[in-house]
């Protein structure tokens, strides 16, 4: 910036020395004693400084503006990744859970059907026990019935039999004394003479 400074204070100067070659139509290839090509460079670069400062602001300003907006892009890319990274954990965390909830359901459901299971054994039990006792019952029926008409028929059995074996066996002159006895028994009970036997 000095050496800009000094150039614009020195243009003044220079400019008769410039007019004077001109109008002397004198073409050398040098300019106070320094070539064309070092003025050509100091002009460049007095240029190029000029154009530095007057673009120093907007340049700055658009730089500026560009850092600001990629630090926030920056920082918005970091809070979606801290924002991923949370609902990742709770993702993983639901997930975790719902792991959790599937296996206290299976476990729900294996302990309903153990439990329904010895339900249904209980109640087949319960069923048989009285099938059993129904059939225990009627057969004690039955039994009992049986009984009472085998012992019917061997009453009236042994009666034919003893009919049977008396009429067999028993012949008049047993009928006979069987009469005389029964006949002094009840005399002698009801204290009666006794009867003269027949002949026999």
């Amino acid at each position: 910036m000095m050496m800009f400074g000094a150039f614009l204070h020195g243009l003044p100067a220079l400019a008769p020395a410039w007019s004077s070659a001109a109008d002397g139509h004198e073409a050398g290839s040098t300019f106070l004693g320094l070539p064309l090509s070092i003025w050509q460079a100091v002009n460049l670069v007095v240029f190029l400084g000029l154009l530095v400062w007057l673009l120093r602001k907007p340049v700055g300003a658009f730089f500026g503006d560009r850092r600001k907006e990629i630090e926030e892009n920056i920082r918005k890319t970091d809070e979606n990744r801290r924002r991923a990274e949370q609902l990742a954990v709770e993702m993983e965390a639901r997930l975790a859970k719902l792991d959790e909830e599937v296996a206290a359901i299976h476990q729900h459901a294996m302990k309903e059907a153990v439990s329904e299971q010895a339900e249904l054994l209980r109640q087949a039990e319960e069923d048989a026990r009285k099938i059993v006792d129904r059939v225990r019952a009627d057969m004690d029926t039955r039994v009992r019935h049986a009984r009472k008409e085998l012992t019917t028929y061997a009453g009236d059995l042994a009666v034919e039999i003893a009919r049977d074996v008396l009429l067999r066996n028993v012949t008049p002159q047993d009928e006979d004394r069987l009469l005389r006895e029964g006949l002094t028994a009840l005399h002698d009970a009801a204290g009666a003479p006794k009867t003269p036997s027949r002949a026999s």
